[in-house]
């Protein structure tokens, strides 16, 4: 009976390890646990982006490198410690880009928009920024983001 019950036990792990695994590898990187609020002109929400926050030098590193499509609303969102002049590049990047710098105070301080998939020309803010959302090329047009621009960024609570 003692047999039975720890081969149950490693089964019952194994079982919830491989799971856990599926779930990770299925979310490709994209687990979705906060959201960027986009605000117009008047102080009215215009978009909103369910992100992934690039926080590590690892995940700042890796970007959305390798992903052949993203979500008409999704993003991936670029913590970094200070601000200052911001520089990326896309190297393996597979999808064109809107990238959208962000100052200390959540203001947007400079757009670039269409980057080229693959390209590694050097794409550098023309201030210094914090923070960096990149979102689907044109989507920064349809939402009409502009230089100083409120975004907000909200945690969710799962």
């Amino acid at each position: 009976m003692l047999k039975i019950f720890f081969g149950l036990k490693y089964f019952i792990l194994a079982a919830c390890c491989m799971l856990t695994q599926i779930f990770v590898y299925s979310c490709e990187g994209f687990c979705q646990d906060s959201q960027v609020i986009i605000y117009g002109s008047q102080g009215k929400e215009v978009c909103k982006f369910v992100v992934e926050l690039a926080v590590t030098h690892e995940e700042q590193a890796r970007g959305l490198m390798f992903r052949k499509t993203m979500d008409n609303h999704a993003g991936m969102f670029f913590i970094f410690d200070r601000e200052e002049v911001r520089h990326f590049w896309m190297r393996n990047t597979l999808i064109p880009l809107d990238m959208i710098f962000i100052g200390n105070n959540f203001l947007i301080v400079d757009i670039h928009k269409s980057a080229k998939p693959l390209d590694e020309k050097m794409i550098s803010s023309r201030k210094p920024a914090r923070y960096v959302l990149e979102i689907n090329a044109g989507k920064a047009d349809k939402c009409r983001i502009k230089m100083g621009t409120k975004v907000k960024l909200l945690k969710t609570p799962f």
